[in-house]
């Protein structure tokens, strides 16, 4: 079994994935027009009837997205600029076939990262500022703090699906200049910033970590070991 977004490469997969969200929203009725001068952030403009709506795009290969939290988890990192979330999310962690698009109120993702937010907080987790906080979109074990906010592909289920045999043969959108020529960003994969510390590297490992256990950060202690 291989997994064919990540023989692709980074940057490919990353560009089919944004093309599949761009192409999903224009199903449901939405003319796509990337924001100039946002540098790497991928937000758009999202035009219907008459009415433009400001929408970031969210990628993920594992079906958790993320957003950074800023000043103590008062605010949300370009969340707070948008109203809607475009996500483009694969069917299958370890052996994706499909892409589904999903089309979500940025006012209901900040309700589920605001619940996720404090959640942690209250049971003992550290939560940095501007470092990606991840809440899954599938349904999760709400007595896990990681977990809590999950499930807004319950409520708001996928707006379409596409092969990625149809997204690799190339749909319209796959080859729109807009997309071709946008840079891959950290934070649009949902990757960490760049990190000027060891300690900051450390920090980040204890919080994935805590993710994925369910435990608190401060609970979780690292070795590290240097060579030379």
């Amino acid at each position: 079994m291989t997994n064919r977004l990540k023989e692709m490469g980074e940057t490919a997969s990353w560009r089919l994935m944004v093309s599949a969200a761009v192409e999903g929203a224009k199903k449901a009725g939405y003319s796509m027009k990337r924001q100039p001068g946002r540098g790497l952030s991928n937000v758009w403009e999202a035009s219907k009837g008459g009415e433009m709506k400001v929408a970031s795009i969210r990628t993920t290969r594992d079906r958790w997205i993320a957003f950074p939290p800023l000043d103590n988890g008062t605010r949300w990192k370009t969340l707070d600029d948008v109203e809607l979330v475009i996500v483009s999310a694969v069917d299958d962690h370890e052996n994706p076939q499909n892409v589904d698009v999903y089309l979500f109120p940025a006012d209901v993702v900040r309700q589920r990262f605001d619940a996720s937010y404090a959640a942690r907080i209250e049971n003992g987790h550290t939560v940095r500022d501007d470092f990606g906080m991840w809440v899954k979109l599938d349904a999760a074990d709400a007595d896990l703090p990681t977990q809590a906010g999950a499930g807004l592909a319950v409520e708001y289920p996928a707006i379409v699906r596409f092969t990625i045999d149809e997204l690799e043969t190339g749909t319209p959108v796959a080859t729109e200049k807009a997309v071709a020529e946008t840079p891959v960003a950290r934070e649009e994969v949902n990757e960490a910033p760049a990190f000027s510390t060891v300690g900051d590297v450390l920090a980040f490992a204890r919080s994935e970590i805590a993710r994925l256990s369910g435990m608190s950060s401060d609970s979780i202690k690292l070795d590290l070991k240097i060579e030379a």
